[in-house]
């Protein structure tokens, strides 16, 4: 039985160890590969210690997490503080985590921490971010900015840029104060959100203007800036401060003007009711040329459609006749950003009426009043450089990009202010036009303002006024180039030099100049009437009355018609005139040549049609027509007002019509002598006859005079 039992044991032995040889079979052809961890240790048994295995998995998944801690970190670069509590964790992590000796809950312990305080980072980030939402928001668009650095400094090498380039430089120092302490800065408090809203809008200003304050710094240096007058800038006039007369077309004149709203001339006499004795001032401050499309229809602009811009004005030629009054002033405000602080203004100007006592005063920015002194007949001729002169445009001798926002107070501030020197200008008078040159020193980049007064009167003084002032021009170059630039701007003139031929064109609608009678007009020809082929721009403009004894408003009731209707001045015959600036870029004997309108369809008397006188003419040093330096042209009737002809004292011809060309003391005259620089050249009428209406006028210069009055600046004969 013993034997038995023993055998029993033996054959279930053997079948055991069958199976268990076919279990090990079948796992090592299913895990050919053991893994590391469950690799048999030294001195160990054949399976791993859990414990060993628990360590590793520890070590493992903090090693992974501290892994991360570079992406994690970066998320808080604007963050310092909350930043460098992270950093602090991680590196609390890395030490446990390299220490040999640590434990597994040591291990998972450093774990937990750093999950945390990468939770902790997360949510200071989001309250930080809530509770300083329009911080952050403008801390942004500092760093924004700042991206754009380099690209736009190395735009701003060249020396007209200097100082944009400089306020650009300022505002990116003061950006990287704020953006390199971040916005959770380690020490301090964070920024204040005014500071960093403030700075940001004036570097976003800065870059989003930049193009524009590179134009402004150019159009300084290379030419000019020009500001027209703004009735609205007129402020504190209490005085003579109606609408300007609403029967005007012209607005500025060579004789006395005055208020006279009765002394009509009466049409068909050969003498002129003259208003201009009357002794009452002019009863408005500011006027504007106006176009008329008939006698007695102005200029009616259309409304824009929505959305479009309204459609400027032909014309921006306005004269200010008037600053009386406590506390009256004009106001010129113009933006600047050229590399010298010191600019200089232009601005035509004269005397309202013979025998006014005139002063004039400006105030830059918050300098001192600067008085603007006029030459009597002891002044010398000869300035220093402190005191600056006008070029001038005598009978007897020779203006903004529109910024909407304020330039930064870190922008380039003036050096200490000089003491004030009064700037010496001609006298002025009635019958002339002078442009004075005022130097500006000091100026701000950005915004500067120019107030221009009368000084305070006391006693005898209380009679002073100022001279009429027309549109302002600006440039940072005291280069006779840019003078000239202005001069034809001012003016009108444009020269051109083609194939040896040197020609002005003088646009009479743009340009100054002065009438000696309120009938007197610019005359708008619309496209629509053009009954011609001639190649000519429409609308085309002309100016008409201006010579005889015609009106524009014979009958007594037209007066009902027109807010503030004026009849001064009223010159009729020779004194009715037409005064035109030409600047001539050199001296010589000049053609002349233009559009002319004549639908006069009376008679001669002997049944022909009527023709029609234009006479040119310079004046002589003493303000008077120079009758050696005349040329003149008659022009047939076209019988058409609509209708547009030409002439041309070269040829003697007129398209649609004909020419005679002739002079007191030379025989077929048809050339005008100019000389280099401003010329006063007056049309008038001859024999005391109607004129036709004149367009712009071109002058070709015929032959060079050498003389030394090819060096003068600009003289006027």
């Amino acid at each position: 039985m013993k034997r038995k039992n023993i055998l029993k044991f033996v054959s279930l032995l053997g079948i055991g160890s069958f199976v268990m040889l076919a279990a090990a079979s079948c796992s090592q052809a299913t895990n050919p590969t053991q893994n590391p961890s469950s690799r048999t240790q030294p001195g160990g048994s054949a399976m791993m210690d859990p414990a060993a295995t628990e360590l590793a998995a520890a070590k493992t998944a903090l090693s992974t997490l501290i892994d991360s801690k570079n992406l994690n970190t970066q998320m808080y670069v604007d963050y310092a503080k909350i930043q460098d509590t992270l950093v602090k964790a991680y590196n609390a992590a890395q030490v446990v985590l390299a220490n040999s000796s640590s434990t597994t809950q040591e291990l998972k312990d450093a774990k937990t921490k750093l999950d945390s305080a990468i939770s902790a980072a997360s949510k200071a980030k989001t309250d930080f971010d809530t509770t300083n939402s329009e911080l952050v928001n403008q801390y942004n668009g500092l760093k924004k900015a700042l991206e754009q650095e380099k690209s736009l400094l190395d735009g701003l090498m060249a020396e007209n840029y200097s100082a944009i380039r400089t306020n650009l430089n300022n505002l990116y120092t003061k950006a990287k104060e704020i953006v390199t302490p971040t916005l959770d800065p380690l020490m301090g408090s964070i920024p204040e959100v005014k500071n960093v809203t403030d700075l940001n809008k004036d570097l976003s200003n800065a870059i989003m203007r930049n193009d524009a304050w590179k134009t402004n710094a150019d159009n300084f240096a290379n030419k000019f800036v020009k500001q027209a007058l703004v009735k609205d800038q007129l402020m504190g006039v209490t005085d003579n401060n109606m609408e300007q007369p609403g029967n005007y077309s012209f607005v500025g004149y060579s004789v006395d003007v005055g208020t006279n709203p009765n002394s009509a001339t009466t049409a068909g006499t050969q003498d002129s009711q003259n208003s201009n004795s009357t002794t009452a001032r002019p009863n408005w401050s500011f006027a504007q040329r106006k176009v008329w499309t008939n006698n007695t229809t102005p200029l009616k602009l259309s409304e824009p459609a929505e959305g479009e811009k309204a459609t400027p004005y032909p014309t921006d030629v306005s004269w200010i006749y008037n600053l009386s009054g406590t506390g009256a002033k004009y106001t010129l405000s113009f933006r600047y950003f050229g590399a010298s602080s010191t600019a200089y203004l232009y601005f035509p100007y004269k005397l309202v009426r013979t025998g006014d006592s005139v002063a004039l005063q400006y105030k830059l920015n918050d300098q001192d009043v600067k008085a603007i002194d006029f030459k009597t007949e002891n002044t010398a001729t000869t300035v220093t450089p402190s005191s600056q002169t006008s070029t001038v445009a005598p009978a007897a001798q020779a203006e903004p990009d529109a910024e909407e926002s304020e330039v930064s107070p870190s922008s380039k501030t003036p050096a200490k202010e000089t003491s004030p020197t009064p700037t010496m200008i001609d006298t002025p008078t009635v019958g002339d036009i002078k442009v004075a040159k005022i130097q500006l020193s000091n100026l701000k980049f950005g915004l500067n303002t120019i107030e221009f007064s009368v000084p305070t009167q006391e006693g005898d003084a209380m009679s002073k006024v100022a001279p009429m002032i027309g549109n302002m021009y600006l440039t940072s170059s005291d280069s006779e180039d840019n003078k000239n630039k202005i001069y034809d701007d001012l003016f009108g003139s444009s020269s051109t030099k083609e194939d040896n031929k040197s020609t002005i064109i003088v646009d009479l609608l743009k340009g100054y100049s002065l009438g000696t009678n309120y009938s007197m007009i610019f005359y708008q020809l619309p496209s629509s009437d053009m009954k011609n082929d001639m190649p000519i721009s429409n609308p085309t403009y002309f100016v008409g009355l201006i010579g005889g004894i015609q009106e524009r408003f014979p009958m007594s009731d037209t007066q009902h018609m027109f807010t503030n209707l004026n009849r001064s001045p009223s010159e009729n015959n020779q004194m009715r005139t037409f005064t035109i600036y030409v600047n001539a870029p050199q001296a010589g004997e000049y053609y002349i040549s233009g559009s002319y309108l004549n639908g006069d369809n009376t008679t001669n008397g002997v049944n022909t049609n009527k023709k029609r006188y234009l006479k040119f003419s310079t004046s002589e040093g003493t303000g008077t027509t120079d009758m050696n330096n005349s040329v003149q042209f008659e022009a047939t009737s076209l019988m058409n007002w609509d209708k547009v002809g030409t002439f041309d004292t070269k040829t003697t011809t007129l398209s649609n019509g004909e020419t005679t060309v002739t002079d007191s003391s030379t025989s077929m005259k048809k050339t005008l002598k100019l000389e280099k620089g401003l010329n006063k050249v007056i049309l008038s009428g001859m024999n005391n006859d109607d004129t036709p209406y004149v367009g712009n006028l071109t002058f070709t210069l015929e032959t060079v005079v050498n003389s030394g009055s090819n060096n003068r600046e600009a003289s006027a004969k």
